[in-house]
């Protein structure tokens, strides 16, 4: 009975962990989606991160004479190809933090979907410790 409290406590940690980092980073890609200035970039370089897979790295001006970048996440297909526009979303209050357009709508539904089953591994294991107790 001790190994499968053990067990229930190391989920009941593991995904309260994953639940609050996922939280924070919806809650990043909500406010950026919502709040965000739209601008054209321009995808300038491919980086290849390890494991096979691609990932580009656009260059955009906030509207303040700086040109800035912007990495993405990593795809087995480049989303963009070097020379080719792409959206960014920059908030305008910290125009150093952005996403590509893309990237911040898809990003909130695999959130939301992430944090929908984290929060039942999270209940399932409160509701498992219980029913060991």
């Amino acid at each position: 009975m001790l190994a499968v409290r053990i067990l229930l406590f190391a989920m009941l940690c593991g995904s309260l962990l994953v639940l609050i980092t996922n939280l924070y980073a919806f809650r990043k890609a909500k406010r950026l989606e919502t709040v965000g200035k739209r601008v054209e970039g321009e995808c300038v370089q491919h980086y290849w991160p390890s494991g096979g897979y691609v990932g580009v790295i656009c260059a955009y001006s906030a509207g303040d004479g700086e040109e800035r970048s912007v990495r993405s996440s990593r795809y087995t297909v480049a989303p963009v190809e070097i020379g080719d526009p792409a959206e960014v979303v920059y908030d305008p209050n910290d125009p150093g933090r952005s996403m590509l357009s893309f990237e911040a709508s898809e990003k909130v539904g695999f959130d939301v979907a992430l944090s929908a089953v984290t929060g039942a591994m999270f209940v399932a294991a409160v509701v498992g410790l219980i029913f060991t107790l």
